[in-house]
């Protein structure tokens, strides 16, 4: 009888249709909350734009606007914590560890464009019983230097310490066992330089590689991890230049600019308190690697630090510390909001116990003497100011904090299947949007913008969307790929806006954009002002070899981008593409245009062409800002997002949090691409902005008006 009802219950299945399967979906805590701090008594408890939660454990304080940099006064009493102010001078910030109140500051608003690359602090060799901190300062090319008083004040010394060579860029630094010998990354000129703190002079530079951003010492042996054009390598090199033995140990294989577009970003470097090892932070590949420091130095061990097996690249672990008894090793893991505890006991070997949740983007570690206590200097913090969080890690239970960083993340729920825009990862796509159009604009001003008005009147409104990239370039990375690299976040910090373009691949993410994405899926894509980057330095970059052939519009070089030539070139292209009947399944759009008319006029062209073709009836336009435009006085990061389509929902204006990130993951759902990220796989998606019954009639743009640059 049992068998008989199993097999009547799959012959009805058969018949009448199986239930759509379910498939688990991540989306963004935040759900209907909108970006901010909730409870005026948990200053440091916030929402994020991104729509994750930071809750940071212990006790924080807030630093300023950015910080790059921590270092522990010895005796661990005070924390200095360096990086940009919000004014773009130099930020130095003291911190009594005790009661967590900040107790001295420095800041240099003349220099409005430097920021504090890396901090040591160490007893003066050149004055026993005064503290020195060295401070690089990346564009002055100098090292600054500062007594630190008993009450934890900061007085510059005069002069600094000129690097020698051309335009030098000093980031990290660290300190050689001797306790004068200060080593110093310089970023351009990829080298090492030694400096005597006791003399306050340059006395050795040795090449090392590209962007050295970590840097260790033990013993007679310096150690530097960096990223290049050829392959990211562990250099191992001699304090005595003219000592021999100098290796380097190649960190990553060549990319294939198919399935590895982006390089492993190495980040840090620190020795296993034996000196046996080094561990290196692969921000790119989210991995902590082991190096035996043997006669022969190679990569014997790693641990994958992603957020589960196979996840998409994303959990960025930057910076890292040993315990003083080598049994514990914690990193910062900048894109999870969190630091991981390892178990390293056996030197080399790693194993993760959990981790404790920070403030957002975690970037530099520091351990007390006794390891007791862990500091974290976090750049983004609360969402409003960077933050230095103290965490008493004997008080810590390891595996509830690990439960609230993972909540803090994401949340997860079994969906059924969306036929419209089905579920990332369920393995469909649309069976009625064919075509998706991605236009992203630069700064506007909703209120002068017709067209753009016009459209948000009649098709559907994310109205709690935040635009989280601080600005356009990094907006341009956060939109195609779901997230910012950390390389591309420090060079922004430290080189300007234009960091982003014509830099080594470990700039880019791991698996690339969306581009791709597309590519590996055999799917058609275009481009028009998007993803191509600039410069000399731009060849050979993976990203570009998808590129090949679809570039629609880009500016001549030297030439300043114009919406005007790029709306022309879209408008003549799409129309070839209808009338053969392959228009392509993606097309990404970025205008540019400092005049909000001229680019809503651009704007208005596009859609209306779009509108009035034969692939109107199958289409999606996202219109979006690829940064913060100041849509709201209280948010600045509070802005909006526009969806054109017969199937998007008409006049309807959502309130559900959104992020950038959640117009690339909808895009993806509705093509049935793979997240290209961790950003995007755990953003809220739109999808209840679409509507299975479409709309066909074609909005009203006004296309009359005279055209400007």
């Amino acid at each position: 009888m049992q068998l008989r009802s199993l097999i009547a219950a799959a012959l009805a299945a058969v018949l009448l249709g199986a239930a759509p399967a379910t498939t688990r979906l991540y989306s963004a805590p935040a759900g209907n909350r909108p970006a901010g701090i909730p409870h005026p008594d948990l200053p440091f408890v916030a929402i994020l734009p991104s729509g994750r939660i930071v809750a940071p454990v212990g006790k924080s304080v807030a630093i300023g606007a950015t910080v790059t940099a921590l270092a522990l006064v010895p005796g661990g009493r005070f924390a200095v914590v360096g990086g940009r102010a919000a004014s773009g001078g130099i930020l130095l910030r003291t911190v009594d560890t005790q009661t967590m109140q900040v107790v001295a500051r420095v800041t240099n608003p003349r220099s409005r464009s430097e920021a504090i690359g890396g901090l040591i602090a160490l007893p003066d060799p050149a004055m026993p019983g005064r503290t020195l901190l060295a401070a690089s300062e990346a564009r002055a090319g100098k090292i600054a230097l500062f007594s630190v008083g008993a009450d934890g004040g900061l007085t510059q010394l005069h002069p600094g310490i000129s690097l020698p060579g051309n335009d030098p860029e000093p980031m990290r630094l660290a300190l050689a066992e001797s306790g004068h010998l200060l080593l110093v990354a310089d970023d351009r000129n990829g080298r090492l330089d030694t400096i005597d703190l006791a003399t306050r002079r340059p006395i050795a530079s040795m090449s090392v590689g590209a962007l050295p951003s970590g840097v260790a010492a033990f013993g007679p042996r310096i150690f530097a991890a960096g990223a290049s054009a050829a392959a990211p390598s562990l250099a191992v090199r001699s304090l005595d230049s003219s000592a021999v033995g100098s290796e380097n140990i190649p960190l990553d294989a060549p990319l294939d600019g198919a399935t590895t577009i982006g390089g492993v970003d190495p980040e840090s470097v620190a020795i296993e308190p034996g000196g046996r090892f080094a561990y290196i932070t692969l921000a790119g590949v989210d991995r902590v690697v082991a190096v035996a420091l043997d006669a022969s130095p190679r990569v014997v061990d790693g641990i994958d630090l992603r957020l589960f097996a196979n996840a998409p690249y994303g959990t960025m672990p930057t910076a890292m510390v040993p315990s003083t008894t080598g049994r514990e090793l914690f990193v910062a893991l900048s894109g999870l909001n969190a630091v991981a505890v390892l178990d390293a006991s056996t030197p080399g070997v790693l194993h993760r116990l959990g981790l404790i949740p920070t403030g957002a983007r975690p970037v530099a570690l520091s351990l007390a003497p006794s390891d007791k206590v862990l500091f974290v200097a976090n750049a983004e913090g609360n969402g409003v100011s960077a933050t230095l969080e103290r965490i008493e890690l004997t008080k810590i239970p390891l595996e509830r904090t690990t439960l609230s960083a993972l909540r803090y993340s994401r949340v997860s729920h079994l969906v059924r299947g969306n036929a419209l825009v089905p579920p990332l990862r369920s393995g469909r796509k649309s069976d009625s949007i064919a075509h998706v159009v991605d236009i992203s604009l630069g700064p506007t001003y909703f209120n002068s913008t017709p067209n753009l008005r016009a459209l948000a009147n009649e098709f559907a409104v994310v109205g709690e969307y935040y635009a989280d990239a601080p600005n356009g370039e990094l907006g341009s990375q956060l939109a195609y790929s779901g997230t910012i690299s950390p390389l591309a976040w420090l060079l922004d910090i430290f080189r300007g806006h234009r960091a982003v373009d014509a830099m080594p691949p470990d700039i880019y993410p791991r698996s690339g954009y969306i581009v791709n994405a597309l590519a590996r899926a055999g799917m058609s894509y275009r481009v028009y002002g998007a993803m191509v980057p600039q410069g000399p330095s731009a060849i050979g970059i993976p990203l570009l070899q998808v590129l090949h052939g679809a570039v629609g519009y880009e500016p001549k070089a030297g030439a300043r981008s114009s919406d005007r030539a790029l709306a022309a070139a879209f408008v003549k292209d799409y129309a070839r593409e209808v009338a053969r009947g392959n228009v392509p399944s993606y097309e990404a759009i970025e205008l540019s245009s400092n005049n909000p008319l001229v680019q809503d006029r651009a704007l208005g062209e596009i859609v209306d062409t779009i509108a009035k073709s034969d692939a109107w009836s199958s289409t999606a336009i996202f219109i979006s800002p690829r940064q913060a435009i100041g849509a709201t006085a209280t948010d600045p990061k509070h802005s909006f997002a526009v969806i054109v389509s017969p199937y998007a929902k008409r006049g309807f204006l959502g309130h559900a949090h959104a992020s950038t990130a959640s117009v690339l993951k909808t895009e993806e759902e509705i093509l049935g691409l793979p997240a290209v990220s961790l950003g995007d796989l755990l953003a809220s998606d739109l999808a209840n902005y679409f509507t299975p019954t479409p709309d066909l009639s074609v909005p009203a743009i006004g296309t009359n008006e005279r055209m400007q640059r």
